[in-house]
C-alpha cells in the first residue's frame, strides 16, 4: 500500500516539462500495475489468511484504495481463484467454537451447556441429542464427563433404586448408545 501510495502523481514544483512528466506518469502507471500484480499474487496464495487481513481495504475511507482493492479482488478472481475452501473454513471454524462450548467444563466438572440442552430437548429427540452427545464427548475424550453428569442427574432423580435407569431418559439412552458405539 504504500508502493501504490507513492504511485500517485504528485508535481514536484509544477516546474516538469511535459515529456518528462508523461515519462513519469508511464513509469509511475507500470510501477502501479506491477504492484497491484503483486498484491494479487499474494493474496491468491493464501486466499484464507490473507482476505481477511485485507478486506478492510474495501471500506477505506480513500477511495483510490478502494479502487485498487477492487482492481487486486478483480485480478485474483480473474486468476481463477476460488472461494470454496474459504466457506469451508468459515463453516469448520463455526462448527468447532459450537463443539467447544457444548463440551465446555466448569470448574467441578459440570456441563452446563450439555446439561441445559439435557432440560430442554423434548422427549422425542432424545435419541439424537444423545447420538449428537455421545459423539461430540467421544471425540474430546470428555465421554466420562458427560456419563458422570447424566448418571448423577439420574440418580437424583430416580424415585426409588429400583427405577434406576429403566425408564425413557435421556441418561439411559446415552448409555444404550455408548455401548452401541463401544461395542
Amino acid at each position: 500500500m504504500n508502493l501504490l501510495n507513492d504511485c500517485s502523481e504528485v508535481d514536484d514544483d509544477g516546474q516538469q516539462t511535459a515529456g518528462r512528466k508523461r515519462g513519469m506518469s508511464r513509469r509511475l502507471a507500470s510501477l502501479r500495475h506491477c504492484t497491484v500484480l503483486a498484491m494479487s499474487n499474494l493474496l491468491n496464495a493464501n486466499v484464507d489468511s490473507g482476505l481477511m487481513h485485507s478486506i478492510g481495504l474495501g471500506y477505506h475511507k480513500d477511495l483510490q484504495t478502494r479502487a485498487t482493492f477492487m482492481e487486486v479482488l478483480t485480478k485474483i478472481l480473474q486468476q481463477g481463484t476460488e472461494f470454496d475452501t474459504l466457506a469451508e473454513t468459515v463453516l469448520a471454524d463455526r462448527f468447532e467454537r459450537l463443539v467447544e462450548l457444548v463440551t465446555m467444563m466448569g470448574d467441578q466438572g459440570e456441563l452446563p451447556i450439555a446439561m441445559a440442552l439435557a432440560n430442554v430437548v423434548p422427549c422425542s429427540q432424545w435419541d439424537e441429542l444423545a447420538r449428537v452427545l455421545v459423539t461430540l464427548f467421544d471425540s474430546r475424550h470428555l465421554l466420562y464427563q458427560l456419563l458422570w453428569n447424566m448418571f448423577s442427574k439420574e440418580v437424583e432423580l430416580a424415585d426409588s433404586m429400583q427405577t434406576l435407569f429403566r425408564g425413557n431418559s435421556l441418561a439411559s439412552k446415552i448409555m444404550t448408545f455408548c455401548f452401541k458405539v463401544q461395542v
